[in-house]
């Protein structure tokens, strides 16, 4: 007879063996959510600060040290962060964008870098989400100054100047006529004119923002204010030069008169009025030599401001002593010595397109971007 074997020592020390086995898992799985959790912390961290490194070194030059814009669009805005996919902030790093000064910087498209720095490039932006400020969008705002130009260049022949009428047509300026007519019916007046009685119409002239302009100084004259025009003094004395070499003496004076009324008590207003003076005693030769050779020197700048804008406006692409770094070396630069003060406020104003170097005319009034070209003119020979 076989003897019986008693297996449940055996069993029992399975199932103490089984159950730790299952507690020690369990354990594991508690501890290994942690350890996850930590890792992925410290991965984070890490792609933060890389993203950190590459903003300071590839983007804050243009986007600004806090992404609050400058050449760049301000980054650090929370109507932007919040509305823009991460995919999106990606792509646009990794391609660019075409016909702007935001180029590719995917090594794909020659750039510097790789998809998994712009992975973190674009953590670190997503990382102001949270604190970014609200930046509100550009709100168009008609200037009656800005509209006072356009009258003076586009009615003033009909209505005279400032508005106060001619033969050919009634006074504008003129609170009491004014007060009979809004400006709904002006705006239309502009828009399809009056032919019956010799008004053209302005439609495929003028722009929307011209034709609000407009309606703004029409605004200041319903209240009986005095509106200075805002003219662009370069073009008036470009203007001027170009009447006197054609014999056109009669628009040279009124372009000179234009001018000198734009401008404040100074070097170029005193040139100015010695060419109008020219001008009235019959001088023309004369009056072409004196603008002409402030046509070289306009606008003339300070220096010693032009230093001051300079290291808040051209230091971080140019360098603390011209020396060059994403923008050209400019001490010396052979572009400033060959220029005159005109051709480079234009050339700041309106930037080169396709590369970094936007246009300032938005952000540096025409006097204080002539104070910079001043003041790099002390770093040429």
């Amino acid at each position: 007879m076989l003897r019986k074997e008693n297996y449940n020592g055996i069993l029992i020390l399975g199932l103490a063996l089984t159950l730790l086995i299952f507690v020690g898992f369990a354990a594991y799985l508690l501890l290994e959510d942690a350890r996850v959790v930590e890792a992925a912390s410290v991965l984070e961290e890490e792609r933060l600060s890389h993203g950190r490194e590459i903003w300071n070194e590839q983007c804050s030059t243009c986007h600004g040290a806090n992404g609050e814009g400058g050449v760049g669009t301000a980054l650090n805005n929370k109507n932007l962060l919040q509305n823009t996919h991460d995919d999106r902030f990606f792509s646009i790093i990794r391609a660019g964008v075409p016909s702007t000064q935001m180029p590719a910087w995917s090594v794909d498209f020659g750039g510097p870098l790789t998809d998994e720095d712009i992975r973190s490039a674009v953590a670190f932006i997503r990382s102001w989400e949270n604190t970014a400020p609200v930046i509100e969008p550009f709100i168009f705002e008609p200037i009656a100054e800005e509209g006072a130009v356009i009258f003076e260049s586009t009615c003033a022949t009909c209505h005279g100047n400032n508005g106060i009428g001619s033969d050919f047509a009634p006074a504008v300026n003129d609170s009491g006529y004014l007060a009979t007519i809004d400006n709904e019916i002006l705006a239309q007046v502009l828009l399809y004119g009056k032919p019956a009685q010799g008004m053209p119409s302005y439609g495929a002239v003028l722009s929307e923002e011209q034709t609000q302009h407009l309606l703004a100084l029409f605004d200041a004259w319903r209240d009986g204010k005095n509106v200075t025009p805002a003219f662009d003094v370069t073009s008036l004395i470009n203007a001027a030069v170009f009447s006197l070499e054609i014999d056109d003496y009669e628009s040279a004076t009124i372009q000179l008169n234009r001018a000198i009324s734009a401008i404040p008590n100074g070097p170029g207003k005193d040139m100015l009025s010695t060419a109008s003076n020219q001008l009235a005693e019959a001088d023309s030769a004369g009056a072409l030599e004196t603008l002409t050779t402030l046509q070289d020197q306009w606008p003339i700048g300070d220096a010693a401001n032009g230093e001051v804008l300079y290291m808040t406006s051209c230091l971080p692409c140019h360098g603390e002593q011209g020396e060059g770094g994403v923008g050209v070396v400019l001490q010396p630069n052979e572009f400033i010595q060959s220029n005159t003060t005109a051709d480079l406020v234009t050339f700041i104003q309106e930037g080169r397109p396709g590369t970094a170097m936007a246009g300032f005319d938005t952000r540096l009034s025409e006097q204080e971007i002539a104070d910079i070209v001043a003041f790099l003119r002390t770093w040429q020979p």
